[in-house]
């Protein structure tokens, strides 16, 4: 299966694929799938991944999966290697017979960053932002674009025909790739060096879910690259044990690639002192913008195209 990805991997039209970089964590599987549909979607060119924690087990498997596209010389970063395992259970499912070996096999992720990071560049964040804030601490950080899954759109934010049921009624939430390092977060949305920065938050992502019938949509045409097969063998795994799977990180992947997907509101957002819940305010002057409904129609066709 390996060589099949000579042709998604190798194409000539690189200049006209959108650069991107992806800075991800392995608690959820979802980040998994983000990693693989990038790593094959032909309208990207992923030039490099960090991983946070990035601990051996992690670099490990993303290694292995890595060797399976033939990118043995793939860019990986790490946080903190000596961290405590970050890996999940689960991710060993999915290759449940392969041996799957540590790995410290990666360069310090805000160096990482800060090498293939530019004006020209989208980074997609789907965990904490220890990597971003690490590499913008040094100085000499600079993004064309930040995508990230996180924060919260509230009822001053988001029209009552489209909020969802179980976060109706509040302005602030819990978030955690915001919330895991404040302090990250904060130096984050500072940061004048990235030119736009856009947040896939919870009121909309919480309500994209693949399910059963998703997954034979996919089956239809998982064929078409090795990404999409590998995809789909996560999800027969996942859906194997529970019955649907919230798709956080990938609604974000997407609408890094078209933003058209999102219905998007300037905005600043903030955290409440008290309850360390995030929010959002309506800002005319801002480079900040946070999604409050998305089109699934066009959301798929861009993750199954």
């Amino acid at each position: 299966m390996a060589g099949a990805c000579v042709e998604e991997v190798c194409r000539s039209d690189l200049d006209e694929r959108l650069e991107v970089v992806f800075d991800m964590e392995t608690g959820d599987p979802d980040d998994f799938v983000t990693f693989l549909f990038l790593l094959g979607h032909p309208k990207v060119n992923l030039k490099a991944v960090t991983v946070v924690p990035g601990t051996p087990d992690q670099i490990g498997f993303l290694r292995y999966v890595l060797h399976r596209f033939n990118r043995n010389d793939f860019p990986l970063g790490a946080f903190n290697m000596d961290a405590k395992p970050g890996l999940s259970k689960f991710h060993l499912k999915i290759y449940d017979n392969e041996l799957i070996s540590e790995s410290r096999d990666a360069l310090d992720g805000s160096e990482v960053l800060l090498k293939y990071c530019d004006e020209k560049t989208t980074l997609i964040c789907g965990g904490p932002f220890k990597n971003v804030a690490k590499a913008i601490e040094k100085g000499r950080f600079k993004l064309g674009r930040l995508v990230a899954q996180g924060g919260f759109a509230g009822d001053n934010i988001v029209p009552e025909e489209k909020r969802l049921s179980k976060f109706n009624g509040r302005l602030t939430c819990p978030t955690f790739n915001l919330g895991a390092d404040i302090k990250a977060g904060k130096i984050v949305l500072d940061y004048p060096g990235i030119k736009e920065k856009y947040f896939v938050s919870k009121n909309v992502c919480h309500g994209v879910l693949y399910t059963n019938q998703t997954h034979q949509q996919l089956e239809k045409v998982k064929d078409k690259r090795q990404s999409l097969q590998e995809i789909y063998r996560v999800m027969s795994v996942y859906l194997s044990r529970k019955g649907s799977k919230a798709f956080h990180d990938p609604l974000a992947a997407c609408c890094a690639i078209d933003l058209s997907i999102g219905e998007w509101k300037d905005v600043q957002l903030y955290m409440d002192d008290k309850t360390k819940e995030w929010g959002s305010s309506i800002s005319d002057n801002t480079n900040v913008k946070i999604i409050i409904d998305y089109d699934h129609h066009k959301f798929i066709s861009t993750l199954f195209s």
